[in-house]
């Protein structure tokens, strides 16, 4: 079993910790009953927000942090990407979500967001996350960057100090749902587990 053999390499000291990464709040209890889990990462984001039909209670109840990846697809960058321009090897480039029609859908609703950003300001990449860390103190998010001016954007998140009328703005503009699309094309979906 791969949660025996995760707690022998911790007992040993080869691993610091142990995690699982897309599985279902269904298999993290059953880990759970074997030993401590970790971590659990797993995509989430205002623009993905799948865990919160269990997972993120589950990690909440099992004393487990959560690792949220994909702030976004740099849906939240300061300049809204272009679909048209992503090259062949990029991930997105087929993905439902960043595809017309579903594409087309979501802009006014980023650019009202971004300007709840400026309103406040802040960059909507650090309101993202924001948003993320204050779903929970197990959370612990893990935006992706390329550049040092976004890393900065990412960092600029610590001094941001986020209210309940913050994230209830914040709702209102990208409720539960909001984004049109599904997140993954059928061949990327062989990976993580679904419930």
């Amino acid at each position: 079993q791969v949660m025996d053999t995760l707690l022998g390499f911790k007992a040993e000291g080869e691993i610091g910790g142990n995690g699982f990464s897309k599985i279902s709040p269904a298999s993290l209890r059953r880990a759970c009953a074997v030993g401590l889990v970790d971590a659990v990462q797993s995509e989430y984001s205002l623009w993905s927000r799948s865990p919160e039909l269990g997972m993120l209670q589950a990690c909440a109840e099992l004393d487990v942090a959560f690792v949220p990846f994909a702030v976004g697809h740099s849906i939240f960058a300061q300049k809204i990407p272009d679909p048209k321009t992503f090259r062949d090897t990029d991930f997105r480039k087929d993905t439902p979500r960043v595809t017309e029609p579903n594409f087309g859908y979501k802009v006014t609703k980023i650019n009202a967001f971004k300007e709840l950003a400026q309103d406040l300001g802040t960059h909507p990449t650090s309101l993202a996350i924001a948003w993320c860390l204050h779903r929970g103190p197990h959370l612990i998010p893990i935006p992706g960057t390329r550049s040092s001016a976004h890393l900065t954007q990412c960092a600029e998140t610590r001094t941001f100090m986020i209210t309940a009328a913050i994230m209830t703005q914040i709702e209102t503009i990208l409720p539960v749902g909001w984004a049109h699309g599904d997140r993954y094309t059928k061949a990327q979906w062989n990976g993580p587990e679904g419930y």
